[in-house]
């Protein structure tokens, strides 16, 4: 996909830490690798996910973000749907959708999920605290059996759960792309094309500016509501 296309086009693909980003009279100079070796350019793009608050330090910019451990379960009711469910989003932010098998994804946010780099789930989370729950909606999810779960990371932008995308002011040359909180995989093929468009000074196809970093230095919030 992305990546194919981006290597015909003359991208190289470096796997490596950065162990440091580099700094020359007040703008960015490249990036140093934790195994060794320098990489010089004018521009880098911190678009390190739930590390990009770690990543935005190396350059001493300090960005509102911190890696949350968040956790889906894959459920398999005992009697078969008739049809495929939508995605469901109840107000207490518990959400449900049909997956392919059979199975019905499930997941909710709470405030007292781990902060950190967590990657455990915990079977405990689903029938102690979301099935009574999903239950109460669809009585037909009283007999289902808990196929697996698994955990990942949102990289949770605390100001307002938005994209942080554009030039950090300041610091020439750089750029941030983090803290989507969730929902950067819908958003990133846009996000991408954006910054690339600022980068390279086109006018951009879509006026995304009202995500700029400028916001958190100013303390403007974009409050976003639509966070699972």
């Amino acid at each position: 996909g992305f990546r194919k296309k981006s290597i015909s086009l003359g991208a190289s693909f470096i796997a490596g830490e950065v162990g440091a980003i580099l700094k020359e009279r007040g703008q960015i100079a490249g990036v140093r690798l934790a195994s060794g070796g320098d990489l010089h350019a004018g521009v880098v793009v911190n678009a390190a996910g739930p590390w990009g608050g770690e990543v935005a330090g190396m350059a001493g910019v300090e960005i509102p973000l911190k890696p949350v451990n968040r956790q889906v379960f894959a459920v398999k009711p005992q009697t078969p749907l008739e049809r495929a469910l939508p995605l469901v989003i109840a107000p207490s932010g518990l959400y449900f959708r049909s997956e392919t098998g059979g199975l019905i994804l499930v997941g909710r946010s709470l405030e007292e999920d781990p902060v950190g780099f967590d990657f455990r789930w915990d079977w405990k989370r689903f029938t102690d605290l979301l099935w009574p729950e999903l239950a109460r909606i669809v009585p037909a999810f009283e007999n289902l059996r808990l196929i697996r779960g698994w955990a990942g990371l949102y990289e949770v932008n605390t100001l307002d759960s938005n994209a942080i995308l554009g030039p950090w002011p300041g610091l020439k040359g750089f750029y941030l792309i983090n803290g989507f909180s969730g929902h950067g995989l819908q958003q990133s093929p846009a996000a991408g094309r954006y910054l690339a468009e600022v980068i390279l000074g086109r006018s951009p196809a879509l006026d995304l500016s009202c995500f700029s970093p400028r916001r958190i230095l100013e303390n403007r919030p974009l409050a976003e509501g639509g966070v699972v």
